[in-house]
């Protein structure tokens, strides 16, 4: 079974029907029955700020509901993403942490925001593919997870 962490670049725009979000969806078989896509507390969080900052309606809350339920939510309280988060931020900051591929930290260091580091671990410890609209997640790349990058372009 495949398994995919949804960050919320995607769902955003799974919630608009953008057609690249569409496109990924379909691409991904993210409702196939091999594929287990699912999201970040942290994810969701963030969608939820990002309703209150914007005023949306009721209208626009269905729709984010939608997607959420569409979409089971891991929370952050596990130790195994509290350790993943642990490294994972360590190796970012440029600590000789073990990497899983032994691949040195990255130098310059490239600190990553808590929230991204949040959803990385989570990636990393359910072993899912990270699919985002962030490029910020490229240096975890073949160490700690595999990710799939989103262009939000738009389709001819």
């Amino acid at each position: 079974m495949k398994r995919v962490l949804l960050d919320t670049g995607m769902l955003v725009g799974l919630m608009r029907e953008a057609p690249w979000a569409l496109k990924a969806d379909a691409e991904l078989d993210l409702s196939g029955p091999e594929t287990l896509a699912f999201t970040s507390a942290v994810c969701r969080g963030e969608l939820m700020a990002l309703a209150e900052k914007r005023g949306w309606g009721a209208g626009k809350r269905e729709q984010m509901e939608s997607v959420l339920d569409r979409f089971p939510t891991i929370g952050i309280n596990q130790p195994s993403i509290l350790s993943a988060y642990a490294l994972i931020d360590a190796w970012t900051r440029g600590a000789s942490v073990q990497a899983p591929t032994n691949a040195p930290p990255p130098r310059p260091a490239l600190p990553m925001s808590k929230n991204d580091l949040w959803v990385a671990a989570t990636a990393r410890a359910g072993q899912a593919v990270l699919v985002s609209t962030d490029t910020d997640f490229d240096r975890l790349d073949g160490v700690w997870l595999k990710f799939v990058f989103v262009a939000q372009t738009r389709l001819p």
